[in-house]
């Protein structure tokens, strides 16, 4: 039942986004490999060699709220490394736009005839829980954190341009300090020329470091050692728990329901195209 994911540190460990992804990569693989057979081998050519879990925010540890460590604050500041991404595929071809259309009819078929709906009904799941789940987060945290917040960056020297702002959520892009940027990927600005008739295939999106500018390192220093210090920290984790656990009390009809069948779903997925 749903209720046994209660006991762990991480009740939406329940949610399976690994199978999720799973059944998504089969999807679109069966459908690219159709699409392939009607003469449009773009889609199979540049799709992801494997499957990425779905909803990964779902899983939250203490680097969900920003770097854990001084090292890791000064590198990558309040910013995220990008993953690689596939080529984009553009269509100005309406005979492309029927295949793909009718090859992802075909592909769904494949995984079951209530494959596609428990698919989406998992996915408009995952939707739910994410909705909510940060923002009641922080608004369990101890009333006192903005102004216990303030006192300790302005400690360290620093003064919020608007104070009013900052003890309503405390954010370091209120502190005046000059952010840095990922870098600038190949295929980022790639633009398809609209040409009637073609199918284009844009440039693949490498992985993108974030660089974080030396007071934005400086700044995210700062800030871990006070969340740390005003338990900022530890309370979100508690928090993060308890929300979770209500997360899942919320919807335990849904998951009593779907995740037998989003398992079974999975287990078939990876039969029918060795996405594993």
């Amino acid at each position: 039942r749903a209720s046994a994911g209660d006991g762990s540190d991480h009740p939406l460990a329940l949610f399976q986004g690994e199978n999720l992804g799973l059944i998504d990569y089969a999807q679109l693989k069966l459908q690219n490999q159709c699409l392939a057979k009607a003469g449009y081998p773009q889609n199979l050519n540049t799709m992801l060699s494997g499957p990425r879990a779905a909803f990964p925010g779902l899983v939250i540890t203490p680097r969900t709220f920003g770097p854990t460590t001084e090292q890791e604050a000064r590198r990558i500041g309040f910013g995220w490394d990008q993953p690689s991404e596939p080529p984009a595929v553009v269509s100005y071809d309406p005979n492309y736009d029927r295949a793909l259309d009718d090859c992802a009819k075909q592909a769904w078929k494949r995984l079951g005839q209530d494959g596609q709906r428990i698919y989406f009904a998992y996915y408009d799941l995952g939707n739910n829980l994410s909705k909510s789940l940060m923002k009641t987060i922080t608004e369990r945290l101890d009333p006192q954190l903005p102004t216990k917040m303030l006192t300790c960056i302005r400690g360290k020297g620093y003064q919020p341009t608007d104070e009013q702002v900052f003890l309503k959520t405390p954010r370091p892009q209120l502190l005046g300090v000059r952010f840095g940027q990922p870098d600038p990927g190949a295929g980022a600005s790639w633009a398809p020329r609209k040409v009637p008739g073609t199918v284009q295939v844009g440039p693949a999106v490498a992985a993108r470091q974030y660089h974080a500018t030396p007071e934005e390192g400086a700044l995210a220093v700062a800030w871990l050692q006070c969340r740390q210090e005003t338990t900022m920290a530890a309370q979100e984790m508690t928090a993060a728990v308890a929300v979770q656990k209500e997360l899942v009390a919320r919807y335990e009809t849904s998951f009593d329901e779907l995740n037998p069948q989003i398992k079974r779903l999975a287990t078939q997925a990876t039969a029918l195209n060795g996405a594993r």
